[in-house]
């Protein structure tokens, strides 16, 4: 399935899809199998033949996969508004959704995203909970979904070893306070630029460890934000780390 995405490359990894008997537990999520300026669009490359896994319920892949091409020109403004924010914004997601019997979105989070901009993730999560789903057939499903952006020609930011920043993020007061009662990793990405002689984290992005942990997201990047960190030198950062 070929998507295209102005300034960058989307790549689309495999898409998985379960489903459960309505009011049913939710399965323990799985690992997945398996990118601004105007500029002239690139072709996606081909990702790894539809993966389907059922159970007491059924949902159509190819229709799944139509819902998801009816978001993507939606999920390129998102990246296209982040490289107006963060011009060498670029990264891979992987998005977990939650449809109940009807086809209505329950809940949508990425278990990986190192996008590092928060407000372009939640534009793309938006952008699949709207979507229209299918219906599945005899109970609740889930859809899994990867997807990777480049930043066009736009120069990429230094990589730093996630040591650069866990250890002051990990004993940061305010980050601690947001993760309070929360049990599982949270993965993050931040962009650091220099800042007098310091640096600062001019955007950050946080996939948490679970639907019920999306909530404390907005809490730790204004936590994540607000660190004090080194400076990247001459020109800005990128790196990621874990909670």
């Amino acid at each position: 399935m070929d998507k295209t995405l102005s300034l960058g490359v989307a790549t689309a990894f495999a898409l998985s899809l379960s489903a459960v008997a309505c009011g049913g537990e939710t399965p323990a999520p799985k690992t997945p199998t398996d990118d601004t300026t105007e500029g002239p669009a690139r072709p996606a490359k081909r990702g790894p033949k539809l993966a389907v896994s059922q159970e007491l319920g059924e949902i159509d892949p190819k229709a799944a996969e139509a819902a998801i091409d009816r978001a993507m020109p939606q999920i390129q403004k998102c990246h296209k508004a982040g490289t107006q924010r963060v011009e060498y914004l670029a990264g891979d997601v992987k998005v977990f959704v939650r449809l109940d019997a009807r086809g209505k979105v329950r809940w949508a989070y990425f278990e990986e995203s190192t996008i590092g901009d928060r407000q372009t993730e939640k534009c793309m999560l938006d952008a699949l909970s709207n979507a229209p789903w299918p219906a599945p057939t005899g109970g609740e499903a889930e859809v899994r979904k990867g997807f990777g952006f480049d930043a066009g020609d736009a120069r990429p930011p230094a990589d730093w070893p996630s040591d650069k920043v866990s250890g002051l993020a990990s004993g940061d007061a305010g980050v601690q306070k947001c993760k309070s009662g929360v049990s599982g990793t949270f993965k993050v990405t931040a962009y650091v630029e220099p800042a007098g002689d310091g640096g600062k984290i001019s955007a950050v992005g946080v996939a948490p460890p679970s639907q019920d942990a999306e909530a404390q997201v907005d809490c730790l990047v204004d936590a994540l934000r607000s660190l004090k960190v080194p400076s990247p030198g001459s020109y800005a950062a990128k790196v990621s780390f874990t909670l």
